[in-house]
Order: structure tokens, then C-alpha cells, then sequence
């Protein structure tokens, strides 16, 4: 499991929160490292395939937000969401937090989307909106550095409020 700590910088960088403390709410990717072809039972969804690469999901908690970034880097847990199956199974590696309301989640996923992504499994994580997955694949070239890029790059906070007009 890795710690949390990696975020120990307390800055902002593009519209990445990187820090040891969380807002009290928003927005946040999990970026998911799968080594080798899997076959995962994600809740009702049943089971699914999963390739080599890196998965994103983008996900919101508008309350407790640390305690969800947490959770989902605990193997203790009840499962509960389609993340907690697929998180017992694989890699999370790092997070990344942005302050926007919970409609934010539909836009990263979409983000991602946009610059080469592909979803892999049709309605995780999307069941209360109408993105088709808020999990997002690219292969493990592409996705080694596709949110750091994106962050370093993108005001993606400022790109979503543009975007709401």
C-alpha cells in the first residue's frame, strides 16, 4: 500500500492540490497500475477483463474527502462502490485531488477521454450520472504520466468552470 505522505508539498500545481492536508470536499483521480491480464468480479458489473496498463478513476466526495482518498488505499474495507472490488485486485499508485464541485468527475473522466483514453468497462463508477465509466484506460507507456502531464500542463480547474460558463 502507499502512503498517503507522497502529497507533502502543501502547493498548488495547475489546479492539482498536492499536499498532506485535503479540502474539505471535491474531485479527485486515482491513477491504477494493473502488471498483468486480469479477471476481476466488480460487483454486478460480474467479470470483467482487465489489460496491462494504467486505470484513472475519477471520483467525488463533497464531504470527507480525505477519508475517502483514504479509504480507498485501506484493504480493510467493506465493499461497496465498483472501486472497492477492483481496488482489492490491483495497484493504486497515487491520487490527485481538485477542487470542483461533484459534476468535476464527469469532466476529468472526460478529459481523459480527450487525450487518448478509453473506458474498459462500460457503467463503473457511473451509475448516478451519464458518462458511460468514470474508469479510464491507456496502456502502461501511455498512461505513466498522463495525469502529470495533464496537471502540468492544463488549468483543469479553470477549463471546467470555462467550459459551465
Amino acid at each position: 500500500m502507499q502512503e498517503i505522505s507522497d502529497f507533502n508539498l502543501n502547493r498548488k500545481v495547475s489546479g492539482v492540490i498536492v499536499m498532506s492536508e485535503y479540502p474539505a470536499g471535491g474531485v479527485y483521480i486515482l491513477k491504477i497500475k494493473v502488471e498483468y491480464q486480469k479477471k476481476i468480479r466488480i460487483g454486478a458489473l460480474g467479470k470483467k477483463d482487465f489489460t496491462p496498463g494504467y486505470y484513472f478513476y475519477a471520483g467525488t466526495a463533497q464531504r470527507n474527502l480525505e477519508a475517502r482518498i483514504k479509504r480507498h488505499y485501506s484493504s480493510d474495507k467493506k465493499f461497496h462502490w465498483h472501486i472497492d472490488y477492483f481496488l482489492a485486485e490491483v495497484k493504486l499508485e497515487k491520487d490527485f485531488v481538485f477542487e470542483l464541485p461533484a459534476e468535476g468527475e464527469c469532466f476529468l473522466a472526460q478529459t481523459l477521454i480527450n487525450n487518448g483514453g478509453r473506458t474498459p468497462v462500460e457503467g463503473f463508477g457511473a451509475s448516478d450520472c451519464s458518462c458511460g465509466s468514470h474508469l479510464i484506460y491507456f496502456s502502461l507507456t501511455e498512461g505513466r504520466e498522463i495525469m502529470e502531464q495533464l496537471s502540468s500542463e492544463k488549468d483543469l480547474e479553470a477549463e471546467f468552470y470555462a467550459a459551465k460558463g
